[in-house]
């Protein structure tokens, strides 16, 4: 603790020299022991430590602990075997209370057992936390060593002396011909941008966000037996690879998203369908699972189909032993309650409020939490239900193709919230232009409501004013999802498609159709089989086993409608044909997914999305009494029109 009486340590009475060099000044007396005296926290990044650094600045570090300071430094493995020793000694201090009382010393004393025995002081330093120790090895790009050399001091007053050179933390460097670049965050603006560059780059590695250094806390690196002696023994670790698994440059937007994340530790990559989610999802689990930043893990999504595709790569590519399974027929959440360390849970989101109201918190400080379909956490009873409980979560990831929830500014802030921000994007566009998805054609059919759907229209907006009026307050979302029902089940766009059939029978092979609900799909199922009888359904009810027929080729078309949407990876899906499309692009986008996935088997492939427009005068556009309502809903086929066609000019740009 800091001496009653002193005055705040302040940097500010230090001379603020440039650079320092041993062979015209002496470091340790001008520069390290007058900072650390004047300082609350030393901060350090280094290639190379030994305990004779300590005896040599020992009058710095004495006034440091005296004014209750502490110093946090990340060292490459590179240790004597005797400083090895005594900090493995200082951390069993840490819990073991007869060893802690054997090293334990008190602040007058550290300056003569620094002189005398530093190895001792050493491991007092560390037992009482008075000096933090951490690991560094390279890792992905980088497969050599650290090797940096630099650090800051802070004071009471939020002032930064930050330093780089090229003297390690040892004996030997005070010897050498070395000098010391000092940057003052008080002098100017330049000088304080360099100083909190440098405390940003310390935090960086000792918070574990440099995606090319893993840093590990000294019981997880004594663990490992990270360490490399300076007696030349042989490295007793495995270096890592220098890359993390890609197919080819054309995927180096998944390295990209997990360096991404490893930076922020959470947020949500916003990545097309069919551009690698699920992959850098694992790959990002892995890597953090290899810097021993996470002991467990749970992963949550809606639907079977999704959950059932994510459990065989997970059984397959998990870097955790145990996974455990809660939705559909698996009911394995308590095994994981019991005891989630080492262990992951794969969980339906309509049960995860359910089991994070169960979990240890000191679980979740360790751990990440992965939420795909991520714009589906945002629904009003999620919110309420999940309201706090993902947040506590030391990593928190979020994926979708289409995170933004439109016209639900409530749920996307929680989403937010909890999840955090869009920290990654990688589009259709740039994921066509790649040659990560195939190219496509659009086709949009015009159509034209009949007097009986206006009418049907018609009869919902006055509703709507009337229950307003009575006091009840409907949504303008109820309003508009009521009139979007009457325009995707509306009998006229049948006849355009018959008419396009005629000239296109072969859009049917490979061909998803999303039809509103199981009623209209008969309309459309009487229709097709006039042209192809190999047409099967995918609705809520139905066998599994369908969509693996129609995967297999046994079955030329399904049709289908919200069931299908997220996911699911067809790649031999060829065409797609839209009589539903929701006013949100979200659900269109879902579903344009589909068809554009590259297929092996296919090289050639280019995606068909056919598509139905309503046809409006534009001088009448709207509705009588109606506030524009109607007329929202024309312009959005219009809209999507526009969009669609933009995307079918998106052409094959980088193929590497």
């Amino acid at each position: 603790m800091r001496q009653m009486g002193t005055s705040l340590p302040d940097l500010r009475q230090l001379d603020t020299i440039p650079l320092f060099n041993t062979s015209t000044d002496e470091v340790e007396r001008e520069f390290l022991i007058p900072a650390l005296e004047h300082s609350l926290r030393y901060d350090r990044g280094v290639g190379f430590f030994s305990s004779a650094w300590l005896r040599r600045v020992s009058k710095g570090l004495v006034a440091l602990a005296r004014q209750g300071g502490k110093a946090r430094i990340v060292a490459s493995p590179i240790l004597s075997a005797a400083d090895w020793a005594a900090l493995c000694q200082g951390v069993d201090a840490q819990s073991n209370p007869h060893l802690h009382a054997a090293l334990a010393k008190s602040v007058e004393d550290l300056a003569e057992e620094l002189s005398q025995d530093a190895l001792a002081a050493l491991a007092w330093m560390v037992a009482d936390e008075l000096l933090e120790f951490r690991i560094a090895t390279p890792a992905n790009n980088l497969d050599g060593d650290f090797h940096d050399k630099f650090g800051q001091f802070h004071d009471a007053h939020g002032n930064v002396v930050a330093f780089h050179g090229s003297p390690n933390d040892s004996e030997r460097a005070f010897h050498n011909y070395e000098s010391v670049s000092c940057f003052y965050s008080w002098l100017d603006q330049r000088e304080q941008q360099r100083a909190l560059d440098s405390v940003e780059r310390f935090s960086r590695l000792w918070e574990n966000r440099d995606f090319n250094v893993r840093v590990f806390p000294l019981p997880e690196a004594i663990r490992r037996n990270l360490v490399k002696f300076t007696e030349h023994h042989p490295r007793p670790y495995t270096s890592s690879p220098k890359r993390h698994e890609v197919k080819s440059a054309k995927w180096r937007h998944q390295i990209q998203a997990l360096e991404t994340f490893i930076s922020k530790t959470n947020g949500i990559l916003a990545m097309a369908t069919g551009t690698g989610k699920t992959r850098t999802a694992l790959s990002i689990l892995a890597e953090l699972r290899a810097r021993g930043a996470i002991k467990s893990a749970i992963i949550t999504m809606s639907g079977t189909d999704l959950l059932g595709q994510w459990r065989k790569e997970l059984l397959k590519r998990s870097p955790f032993p145990a996974v455990y399974c809660a939705f559909a027929d698996y009911k394995e959440q308590q095994q994981f309650i019991n005891d989630p360390t080492e262990a992951l849970l794969l969980v339906s989101r309509q049960m995860l409020a359910k089991v994070l109201s169960r979990l240890p918190s000191e679980m979740v400080s360790e751990a990440i939490i992965i939420c795909d379909e991520v714009h589906g956490l945002g629904s009003d009873g999620l919110a309420k239900a999940l309201a706090g409980r993902i947040k506590p979560f030391k990593y928190r990831l979020g994926l979708s193709a289409t995170p933004e929830r439109e016209y639900d500014p409530e749920g996307n802030q929680f989403i937010e919230g909890e999840v955090g921000p869009v920290i990654f994007e990688f589009g259709l566009e740039d994921a066509i232009e790649r040659g990560i998805l195939c190219e496509l054609d659009y086709a949009p059919l015009p159509y034209a409501l009949s007097d009986e759907d206006r009418q049907a229209i018609h009869a919902i907006i006055r509703s709507h004013h009337a229950r307003s009026m009575a006091g009840e307050h409907p949504s303008p979302e109820e309003l508009y999802r009521r009139i979007a029902s009457v325009r995707k089940c509306t009998a006229t766009k049948l006849a355009p498609f018959y008419e396009y059939l005629k000239a296109n029978p072969g859009v049917l092979e490979r061909c998803l159709i999303f039809v509103e609900n199981r009623e209209y799909g008969l309309k459309v199922q009487e229709l097709v089989l006039g042209f192809n009888a190999r047409i099967h359904t995918y609705y809520a009810a139905d066998d599994q086993k369908q969509l693996e027929t129609f995967s297999k080729g046994s079955v030329a078309c399904l049709i289908t409608c919200h069931r299908i949407s997220e996911g699911i990876d067809i790649k031999s899906v060829n065409n797609v044909v839209l009589f539903s499309s929701s006013r949100a692009r979200l659900e269109t986008i879902q579903r344009l997914g589909r068809c554009l996935r590259i297929d092996d088997a296919n090289p050639d492939k280019r995606a068909l999305v056919v598509d139905f427009v309503e046809e409006v005068d534009d001088d009448n556009e709207g509705d009588e009494g109606g506030e524009g309502v109607e007329g929202d809903e024309e312009r959005t086929d219009k809209l999507r029109r526009d969009w669609f066609e933009k995307l079918a000019q998106v052409r094959r740009k980088d193929a590497s």
